[in-house]
């Protein structure tokens, strides 16, 4: 696909690319652990072990995540699409669950809030520590920096405030 559009301002990040510096941490699970289950995984949400194989990750569980799909270029562009978060089923995933990233909210997100990852979706939404999302589950993320709903935003595990 050619390019359609110039803007006259770079974006500030990409959803679910590292947002700093600070260290990457993978989850544990060593080469080739984990990977996509059977519907793919889509980069930038959470996702969780499939319940009959461990090695599987979904965007879609109970209890904690294992941790954030963050976009390292391992999606697939299909044919006619022009874009992809998707990673497709059976190809090796690595959940981080420590770093800055940018990704984007489905609450209006406020700096020191905590994240909460949708239990049906992987998608983010934001709260106070100890509160009750709906169809959620806290994290050990953060909001790092304010956002309105469906902007960029960076959750981090590093800094709280």
């Amino acid at each position: 696909m050619f390019q359609q559009s110039v803007k006259t301002y770079s974006g500030v990040g990409q959803s679910g690319a590292p947002a700093s510096n600070s260290p990457i941490i993978a989850a544990a699970g060593g080469p080739g652990a984990f990977q996509a289950g059977a519907n793919g995984l889509i980069m930038s949400r959470f996702a969780w072990r499939n319940a009959t194989n461990p090695l599987l990750l979904d965007n879609t569980g109970t209890g904690k995540p294992v941790g954030f799909i963050y976009n390292n270029a391992n999606a697939t562009i299909g044919y006619l699409q022009s874009n992809s978060m998707t990673i497709p089923a059976g190809r090796e995933a690595s959940p981080v669950v420590g770093g800055d990233f940018w990704t984007i909210s489905t609450t209006v997100a406020t700096v020191g809030q905590k994240v909460f990852a949708n239990l049906t979706t992987g998608l983010v939404s934001t709260g106070a520590a100890g509160a009750t999302v709906d169809g959620s589950i806290e994290t050990e993320w953060y909001v790092a920096s304010p956002a309105a709903v469906g902007d960029l935003l960076i959750i981090s595990t590093w800094s709280k405030a």
